[in-house]
């Protein structure tokens, strides 16, 4: 009898356990962003949003990611309620066994592309010594999605890595010899200069576990 009341706690448990919606954006704007994460909220859905994670090519602008055996008509009625609400776009449905895409039990992913404009980055910035432990360094964006980061000592090293922008400021790049992704936030600023008051471009580094990359390291390109 203890058995059995104690299985149906813990079926209790798991049924009422709310699924996650792991939301992942590339060119989704802020504006719209917000309002679908409020939106979700509001009706009940634990949201947690992804980080260095890119919408795949082959997927269309709005999916929704499961497993296999995730079979909840109800719950995937009123998500696609929200995200139809919200003016998104058509639904994909994709079901994943396993590897980077595979959400365990109830959670899903949901990947929205967005049209908003892209985040611009400039080509080429130069690290501050100051901020960046003492270390010349020139950070290289090529193209959409190929990063690289030069460190001037006797001899150059240098780390190759993809990287993905994220609206409105955020940039993630993973470099193939470092462990951990590299979280970058992107502004712009006003620079006193010799020939006045000028506007720069600045990315800081936010989060990191490397120790070539510190926290708080800067980059900046003053565009004259």
């Amino acid at each position: 009898m203890k058995w059995l009341i104690f299985l149906a706690m813990i079926a209790l448990l798991i049924g009422c356990t709310s699924p996650t919606v792991f939301l992942t954006t590339e060119q989704l704007s802020e504006k719209e962003r917000k309002s679908l994460v409020t939106a979700l909220s509001k009706n009940g859905f634990k949201i947690k949003s992804t980080s260095g994670v890119r919408v795949p090519k082959e997927f269309p602008d709005v999916v929704i990611a499961t497993n296999v055996a995730n079979e909840n008509p109800e719950f995937f009625v009123k998500l696609e309620n929200i995200i139809q609400q919200q003016n998104l776009g058509a639904i994909s449905y994709q079901k994943f066994y396993q590897q980077k895409h595979y959400y365990k039990g109830r959670n899903v992913g949901l990947y929205i592309r967005g049209d908003a404009e892209e985040l611009m980055l400039p080509p080429v910035l130069r690290g501050s010594e100051k901020s960046c432990n003492d270390q010349r360094m020139i950070l290289e964006f090529k193209g959409k999605t190929e990063v690289s980061l030069d460190i001037e000592a006797e001899e150059i090293t240098s780390y190759t890595g993809i990287y993905q922008s994220v609206l409105p400021d955020t940039v993630y790049a993973n470099f193939e010899d470092m462990k951990e992704p590299v979280t970058f936030k992107f502004s712009q600023v006003e620079v006193k200069t010799y020939a006045g008051m000028k506007t720069a471009d600045k990315l800081v580094v936010t989060k990191s576990e490397n120790k070539v990359l510190p926290v708080g390291c800067e980059f900046m390109i003053i565009n004259y």
